[in-house]
């Protein structure tokens, strides 16, 4: 029997940004049952789903191949996708070095057959499921956050059952200042 794992690429808040994340949320999140749990907190870069566990070193040996500049962002805005029934925060202002991750990340894993999603990246970090209220416009959030590297994770079903945990397999730096090389 084949063994699987579902895993992601992410940039992962330190504790100090998710403190303030949960802070300044949380006028966001009152009376909602499905709040994300403030431990799994993170911005995707790359869903890959669940995949051979053998799979696991080319993905990270792909990973590993993708260089660029550390940069910051600022949390600043509350959203929803009504679709998906999601609330999130996000970014007035996207770093242009974050698209750069994203492309080179995406462009790196196709060669472990990874299909990048064909819609335009949008940086969100997801607060609640099951929303199905328009954002409040009125709460104000200001949360800097300077990301210094990006994360394999892996989902693992939650320990008592209900839900999932995120565990951080492994992280690569992002460069500091120097240009970096295509």
């Amino acid at each position: 029997m084949t063994d699987f794992t579902r895993i992601f690429f992410a940039l992962w808040p330190p504790d100090a940004v998710r403190s303030a994340i949960a802070t300044q949320a949380e006028p966001l999140l009152q009376n909602h049952k499905r709040i994300v749990p403030v431990a799994n907190l993170h911005l995707t870069l790359a869903f890959i789903g669940n995949i051979e566990t053998a799979k696991l070193v080319d993905y990270r040996e792909a990973a590993a191949t993708v260089h660029t500049q550390a940069f910051d962002l600022i949390l600043d805005r509350a959203g929803t996708f009504s679709r998906a029934q999601v609330l999130w925060l996000g970014c007035s202002l996207v770093p242009t070095e974050i698209q750069v991750l994203v492309e080179r990340l995406n462009n790196a894993l196709q060669h472990c057959g990874y299909t990048p999603d064909h819609r335009p990246y949008v940086p969100h970090l997801t607060l609640a499921r099951k929303y199905r209220k328009k954002a409040p416009q009125d709460v104000m959030v200001n949360i800097p956050w300077a990301v210094r590297d990006f994360c394999l994770v892996e989902s693992r079903p939650a320990q008592g059952g209900g839900g999932v945990e995120y565990h951080v397999l492994e992280s690569w730096p992002l460069v500091d200042g120097a240009a970096v090389e295509d």
